[in-house]
């Protein structure tokens, strides 16, 4: 009888440890945590690539290693074909949850309805940065990357230029890879540089064909150098002087190059504004955003904006961060950061779909043709004046 029942007990034992491993292999069969819901699957669409890629790809792993509750999916979208690949799939009701994209493919994004009120918004990014992303006083993004361009100085061949006129005709000059608003708005703006009257293209103003005379002026006594080998020509000291983003400061640094920086106010009395350059920003769906996946899009939003993440996408890629926050930690009390800090909070605050946006194309043009020597300033900017007029009534 007494092994009858050891026997008995025996059974037993196996049967309840069958039934323990069947249920322990069903709950291992969900997705996600044993015994808890499944994630939440939000998918990220970007153009990233190479260690920011790599360094995105490790922020989203550290966001659902702190909300396993979340499941983020990454796809890489080719920025030329960014916009039109959003919207054919925003048509045919699929799409990410979440964008990454461009000042300018966020904007064409808003246009075609496909943009839901920003989840989460950065407030500690700089009202330049904010502006960029908002449209009628909404945001529908938050800024997350930027750039502001700054004077470069071989700080072991020359030093710090006095105004313009000590920079241009006593020490050489300065190159820049393009004569465009991003690295000349400064100066412009400090000479009362326009672009708009009544809501109509102006750029046929003696205060505009002062600043035009002035670069070809520079130009024709070899100061004022427009090289698409800039850069380069900075490093190896055949150019004591350029103007760039803030952002190339990491990469003269990683070449050896010695180098010191200011802002391009400094040459002006503190004059004039920049304009903030290539900017990335964190958008959501408006076909996703729904009631249910709301509180995530903003958590994951929010945790991608947070300072950890953030730095680790300043080391890893071309662009410095947007907020303003970042500037304020020890570590960014060095280097280029102070300059980009003052530059990037006196930067021209515009709306993303503000008129002059699509206007300083036709300065840049209107510049170009007249460095180029195929119109004199004045023609030049009376074609860029017509030629914006024109567009801007196609497109109302």
């Amino acid at each position: 009888m007494k092994n009858f029942r050891r026997f008995l007990s025996l059974i037993m034992i196996c049967i309840l440890a069958v039934l323990f491993s069947t249920a322990g292999c069903m709950r291992e069969s969900q997705t996600g945590l044993a015994g808890l819901p499944a994630p939440v699957v939000i998918e990220i669409w970007h153009y990233l690539q190479g260690a920011e890629a790599d360094a995105l790809q490790a922020q989203t792993q550290r966001i659902m290693g702190k909300h396993p509750d979340v499941l983020l999916k990454l796809k890489y979208v080719p920025e030329t074909n960014y916009a039109n690949t959003s919207y054919q799939a925003g048509a045919g009701g699929k799409g990410p949850e979440i964008f990454i994209a461009s000042r300018e493919i966020i904007s064409q994004l808003y246009e075609r309805g496909m943009l839901a009120e920003a989840a989460y918004v950065d407030r500690g990014a700089y009202p330049a940065a904010l502006a960029a992303f908002q449209f009628g006083g909404t945001s529908f993004g938050s800024p997350w990357l930027t750039d502001v361009s700054v004077l470069y100085f071989r700080s072991d061949l020359t030093g710090v230029p006095n105004d313009l006129e000590d920079l241009f005709f006593n020490r050489g000059g300065v190159s820049l890879v393009e004569a465009d608003m991003f690295s000349l708005a400064v100066w412009w703006s400090a000479l009362g540089g326009r672009s708009l009257q009544g809501g109509n293209p102006l750029l046929m103003t003696p205060e505009n064909l002062i600043f035009l005379y002035n670069l070809v002026n520079w130009q024709m006594i070899g100061s004022f150098r427009v090289d698409p080998d800039a850069f380069a020509a900075f490093a190896e000291g055949r150019s004591l002087y350029m103007i760039a983003g803030a952002s190339q400061a990491k990469a003269l640094t990683g070449q050896g190059v010695p180098w010191g920086s200011i802002q391009l106010s400094d040459l002006v009395g503190g004059q004039g504004q920049p304009l903030a350059g290539s900017t990335l920003g964190i958008a959501n769906s408006a076909i996703k955003t729904t009631e249910v996946l709301f509180p995530a899009i903003r958590l994951v939003t929010e945790e991608l904006s947070a300072m950890e993440s953030v730095g680790a996408m300043e080391r890893a890629g071309v662009l410095i961060p947007a907020n303003a926050e970042y500037y304020r930690l020890s570590e960014s009390q060095r280097h280029i950061f102070p300059q980009a800090h003052a530059a990037l909070n006196r930067a021209w605050v515009l709306e993303g779909n503000a008129l002059e946006w699509s206007i300083f194309p036709w300065h840049e043009i209107a510049w170009r043709k007249a460095l180029e020597q195929e119109m004199t300033p004045e023609e030049a900017l009376a074609y860029g004046q017509e030629e914006a007029q024109r567009e801007l009534t196609e497109q109302r």
